[in-house]
């Protein structure tokens, strides 16, 4: 492949990326472009239209768009439409995606050994069913400093390849067939030190473009129903939720002050939680505010009094701010200390979720993972208990773990700390 085309192909990827993260701020699951070459006519799937698109871009009736060219060579031709019927029926001998790294990255196929780095992308190879083919994991996936030594037990014996930084020794010694993490784990370059072992870059803990994660994930795994699946279980939940709240009237929508690890650190809409306060039908105060990359924004008191919220939601869990919740513990005191001590704030007293006593604690757990439609149904509840009087999120919690994590044989009526006060149905 020659210069020009290699540049042309950077370009393309990067106003691709750019364009599937516009197109997932819905919620809805066929709002988004699919980000595998082959997704000829940029749509949510890969099947024939694709095959037909490709058909017509080689008479000159179409033009290409940035996946026509399937098989990544440079050329749109009878080996794109090959390439797509190989997709679609499972039999393709490798893949090439648009990873969150904006990198077009290319895997053999079939995936059968993975070293993951990241608890977001390591429950996303559990709800896609592919945990045993896990053969390498971060020191941070075995931590008792987090849910995972609890969500996450079969990763205690695995060897582990990072911890803060990745081994990339270690990691080439396992000889994996490919290597997932969060975005942020390996620095941009250093890709080359896995030389021969593709490296995919997900961003598994923002609900905007998870469908759309979950989905690639499922083409590169052969795990295309298993996301269908999850797609299909998660869209329903936000789409009732959305049905129900986006006719209200501003002035009737629960105002919310966020406030993550911290005090006084909360999220606009560009983070995780801060997001999913928006999905819930809430008004995040710090939507609009120019935060840091990943929605992070540290806000002053006298901010929140002139906002004067109607309810408070603070994050708890993961040994932040000191505390233990969600998976790792059965015990309300550390989140009720929490609470006990924003109700307590001295320059806070007249704010209204003060004055209410409307302070909710909500775990890291149901909210920075492809989990995140458990966090949404709470907070559903918790902003408007009149409108969603049959909304039950305890149910929909115990459901999604019955589907997703079966082999935890996990009782959310019996075991964790996911809200605080818990929500009464």
């Amino acid at each position: 492949m020659n210069a020009s085309k290699i540049y042309v192909l950077v370009i393309d990827a990067i106003i691709l990326s750019l364009c599937i993260f516009a197109s997932t701020l819905a919620v809805n699951a066929a709002d988004y472009t699919l980000g595998i070459y082959g997704n000829a006519n940029l749509d949510d799937t890969i099947n024939e239209q694709d095959v037909a698109y490709v058909q017509d871009v080689i008479k000159g009736t179409e033009a290409p768009t940035n996946l026509t060219d399937a098989n990544y060579d440079g050329k749109i031709d009878e080996n794109d439409i090959a390439q797509i019927r190989q997709i679609i029926n499972g039999t393709e001998k490798e893949i090439t995606i648009l990873d969150w790294a904006n990198r077009a990255v290319t895997t053999k196929e079939p995936v059968n050994s993975i070293v993951v780095c990241g608890s977001d992308p390591a429950v996303a190879l559990r709800i896609l069913g592919v945990m045993d083919r896990v053969i390498g994991v971060s020191e941070f996936s075995q931590s008792t400093k987090t849910f995972s030594h609890v969500f996450l037990p079969e990763f205690k014996d695995l060897p582990t390849v990072a911890n803060g930084e990745v081994d990339y020794e270690a990691v080439l010694s396992l000889k994996p067939d490919v290597f997932i993490s969060d975005v942020y784990v390996i620095p941009e370059g250093d890709e080359k030190k896995l030389s021969g072992i593709p490296v995919l870059k997900f961003d598994l803990y923002r609900a905007r473009t998870i469908f759309n994660q979950m989905k690639t994930l499922g083409y590169v795994l052969g795990a295309e129903e298993r996301a269908q699946e999850y797609i299909d279980f998660v869209e329903p939940i936000l789409k009732e939720i959305r049905e129900k709240t986006e006719s209200l009237p501003s002035d009737k929508k629960t105002r919310v002050y966020l406030e993550a690890q911290r005090d006084y650190i909360t999220h606009t809409k560009m983070g995780a939680a801060g997001y999913q306060i928006e999905l819930a039908g809430g008004q995040n105060i710090a939507a609009d505010m120019i935060g840091g990359a990943t929605g992070w924004l540290e806000v002053d008191p006298e901010w929140i009094l002139t906002e004067n919220p109607d309810i408070i939601v603070k994050m708890a869990g993961w040994n932040r701010d000191n505390t233990t919740a969600g998976y790792e513990t059965d015990d309300f005191t550390s989140m009720k200390a929490l609470r006990d001590y924003i109700l307590n704030r001295p320059e806070l007293a007249k704010v209204k979720a003060i004055e209410d006593g409307n302070v909710e604690i909500l775990s890291y757990d149901i909210t920075y993972t492809p989990d995140y439609v458990i966090s949404v149904a709470y907070l559903a509840k918790l902003f408007y208990p009149e409108l969603f009087k049959d909304l039950d999120p305890v149910a929909i919690h115990q459901e999604y773990l019955n589907t997703f994590h079966k082999g935890l044989g996990w009782d959310v009526k019996k075991n964790g700390t996911f809200v605080y006060p818990p929500i009464a149905n």
